[in-house]
């Protein structure tokens, strides 16, 4: 009887340059990809890799079942030379369990990609450098004293998501097999299931209504509801991490003063998505709902940095506490990572249900199980 087989055509590259910051794009050349014989259901790939100017790069395969027109299939039982921190050099070599991750399904039309990043980085979205460089944290009010002293911190240079995680970001961590184990709120605590990430009944849900009518969730819309455990997986998948609280701070507002707001020191409901913006050039996605990321231009941060006021809440990774900011670590304040431990996470920039407290200086906490239909995140490295 003859063996069933992932037959596989001439397979295809694409190549992808993430971010300016490299000048020459990765080149990827003799790529192959044929499944072992003797009835092994193993995929292998080879492929030879260069790059003048990245030394870690980003490697992702992709499996087209009918000859090229779709790729549907993300691999997910992978080993060798995929995912972040791979090296340039002549034959890379992949391992693909073919039968682990489509089961008794085989066919002659197969294809494999490559998808190269020479930002080491599988985060779909854009992301922004912030200079290395001291700015001023915190804030004199009395009224918020968890935000004083201000304080000088110094940070070394680091990269930040442009906007929010979207859903259809998120979306592809889920497909590529993501953080399974989620959480949820009873009646009788914080429990644990598995969810595949729709972390609470109706998430994912395009159609919604927090309260006051039902508005449409698209894949432009910032993901809601995921825990600081979640939101921590999608980083770890994605080559990236969370913003500390002091990076997530100094993008949100630095431009040699500590700006009130990220687009300065005046409070302008129609600047961000909030509960007063009821002003439709101005984005109005008011009330009880999300706006698609990047729907107000006028409030970006002076980084270019959209939705760091309003729209979601965002995860930092620093723990919270209270009185953090009266003490002073070795060393003084460069990178601080935060407290070495506590029972609630930092989260940052308010949301759609918020109003003028939505200051970038503003700290709020949740315990990281949380999750809310205000609770998103961004990314950095």
């Amino acid at each position: 009887m003859p063996m069933r087989a992932f037959v596989f055509l001439a397979s295809v590259v694409a190549i992808v340059s993430a971010s300016a910051a490299y000048a020459v794009a990765p080149n990827v050349s003799n790529i192959s990809a044929a499944q072992r014989g003797g009835g092994s259901r193993l995929v292998d790939v080879y492929y030879d890799l260069a790059d003048p100017d990245s030394s870690l790069l980003y490697v992702r395969l992709k499996i087209s079942n009918d000859g090229g027109a779709s790729w549907l299939i993300i691999p997910r039982t992978v080993s060798g030379a995929v995912g972040t921190n791979v090296t340039p050099g002549g034959g890379k070599h992949i391992v693909w369990d073919a039968g682990a991750d489509v089961p008794g399904v085989y066919g002659t039309q197969y294809k494999a990609m490559l998808t190269v990043s020479d930002s080491n980085s599988a985060y779909p979205g854009e992301m922004v450098f912030i200079p290395a460089g001291e700015f001023l944290m915190g804030s004199v009010a009395t009224t918020y004293t968890n935000e004083n002293p201000q304080h000088s911190v110094n940070l070394s240079g680091y990269w930040i998501g442009r906007t929010e995680v979207t859903r259809g970001e998120y979306r592809q961590f889920m497909d590529a097999g993501g953080y399974r184990t989620a959480v949820y709120w009873s009646s009788a605590g914080w429990n644990w299931k598995v969810s595949n990430n729709r972390t609470q009944p109706g998430n994912w849900d395009a159609v919604q209504d927090w309260g006051t009518g039902a508005f449409t969730q698209t894949d432009e819309h910032p993901v809601v509801g995921v825990s600081h455990y979640e939101a921590e997986a999608f980083c770890r998948w994605a080559g990236c991490r969370l913003p500390t609280e002091a990076e997530w701070e100094k993008a949100a507002r630095w431009d040699g003063h500590p700006r009130e707001y990220p687009w300065g020191d005046a409070w302008h409901a129609a600047y961000c998505n909030n509960y007063d913006d009821d002003n439709v050039l101005g984005g109005g996605y008011h009330k009880y709902q999300t706006a698609p990321v990047g729907s107000y231009p006028a409030g970006v941060s002076p980084y270019g940095l959209h939705d760091m006021a309003g729209n979601v809440w965002e995860w930092c990774a620093d723990w919270y506490g209270a009185s953090y900011y009266s003490q002073t670590p070795g060393g003084g304040w460069v990178d601080p990572q935060g407290p070495t431990s506590g029972s609630s996470r930092v989260l940052r920039g308010g949301s759609w249900s918020g109003d003028a407290s939505s200051r970038a200086a503003y700290r709020g906490n949740n315990h990281p199980f949380g999750t809310d239909f205000n609770f998103g995140f961004r990314v950095a490295r």
